[in-house]
């Protein structure tokens, strides 16, 4: 029998949960790039009405929000994983089998309730495996495997498409699905008895000392949100030495390196350098894709947006976590995920109308990405810091 409630921070339960959530995103995000146009191909209706829809995907995190706690309090938290993993593949399916706008709109709340439950499960899943004393490091690297299974999952979607089509899109996406469902129910979670939290509430879903940086977090992952429908179609691949690369394996092998270079170089905090750093070479990123430098290519705007990525969103969901209670880290998490969630939905919505209304000036997409990484920046310096050195508990 096992005496321990909690396992080491690299044990293979917490490998699991790291790996699960990997494929989770990596599962969401493969449909992301190309589900609008294709979607308003197949309902024969404008672009900028299926890109506005995919606001709704966040929308549904948000409906089913106030309830994250009492369910994964009253039912067993690995169930709600699986289960909820399984109905978003399901809605992922579906996507093959709709014939109106309404049923678009339909799976795509449906689709962000089943998201945000196997999220936020999947997030109290890692902290409760993790030793009390390594929880913060947990997020951090939990949040990593988030933002690595969303880059990968963009550029195999986006691969896959080229060669084969949306329909196998949707069958890898389900298939990788499946591989995570398995890897959430073959974990051993220790029994914790329920301690009876109240029906409707902000625990597990938002932080309330966390709404300036959540903010702050919008605005950048807005930039990436402008970034994802319009890469497809211009921007697909990269040539590095001769061999072709999807443009976002570029952005997500560049977020591994650059978050690796941070943990093993930097043992002291630099939150606020390191953000600064990064919202600064998102901005170089942008502006190389406006202009980029011919003889070059696209390799250095894909590699510094990764790198900018990879130096600045890790510290923003330590900044949640140093906000937050000792109890409310996974409240932290789900937050720094509902603020890029946000955004990302936004930015789809807004290239997808500028494509169709727009489409003379076809530079304005990368334009608005660029003044939002700007305000970003400044909305850092000037308010989202001094914000946070006032109201930090840790």
């Amino acid at each position: 029998m096992r005496k321990n409630n909690t396992s080491p921070l690299l044990s293979l339960n917490y490998l699991q949960v790291c790996l699960g959530n990997f494929l989770l995103f990596v599962a969401r995000y493969m449909l992301l790039p190309v589900l609008p146009s294709v979607m308003a191909n197949r309902l024969g209706v404008s672009l900028a009405l299926t890109g506005s829809l995919f606001i709704f995907l966040t929308a549904g995190m948000f409906i089913v929000g106030p309830f994250y706690s009492y369910i994964v309090d009253a039912y067993k938290r690995k169930y709600v994983c699986v289960f909820s993993f399984a109905f978003m593949l399901l809605a992922t399916i579906a996507c093959t089998w709709v014939t109106t706008t309404t049923e678009f709109l339909l799976l795509c709340v449906l689709h962000g309730m089943a998201f945000g439950l196997a999220t936020t499960s999947g997030i109290t899943l890692a902290i409760d495996l993790t030793n009390p004393n390594c929880r913060s490091v947990s997020n951090i690297i939990f949040g990593w495997t988030s933002r690595l299974g969303m880059m990968f999952g963009i550029a195999v979607g986006i691969y896959l498409f080229m060669l084969k089509g949306f329909d196998t899109v949707i069958y890898v996406s389900a298939a990788v699905g499946g591989l995570g469902i398995l890897l959430f129910w073959m974990l051993y979670v220790p029994f914790r008895a329920p301690i009876g939290t109240n029906f409707c509430t902000t625990d597990r879903f938002l932080l309330s000392r966390g709404w300036v940086p959540m903010l702050n977090m919008i605005l950048i992952a807005f930039v990436l949100g402008v970034l994802i429908p319009l890469v497809p179609h211009t921007f697909r691949c990269v040539e590095v030495m001769g061999i072709i690369i999807p443009f976002f394996a570029v952005v997500g092998l560049s977020f591994f390196c650059s978050v690796l270079f941070v943990k093993l170089w930097f043992k002291k905090e630099h939150m606020r350098e390191l953000i600064i750093v990064g919202i600064v070479l998102i901005i170089v990123a942008i502006g190389l894709l406006i202009f980029p430098i011919i003889y070059l290519g696209l390799i250095p705007a894909a590699a510094l947006l990764g790198v900018g990525l990879g130096l600045a969103t890790p510290e923003f969901l330590l900044m949640f976590v140093k906000l937050s209670h000792h109890c409310q880290r996974g409240t932290a998490n789900t937050t720094h995920l509902l603020a890029w969630e946000s955004g990302i939905s936004l930015g789809v919505a807004v290239t997808c109308y500028l494509t169709v209304h727009i489409s003379d000036s076809p530079a304005v997409p990368y334009r608005i990405a660029l003044v939002s990484a700007l305000l970003a920046l400044a909305f850092f310096i000037f308010i989202t810091y001094p914000y946070f050195m006032k109201r930090r508990m840790r």
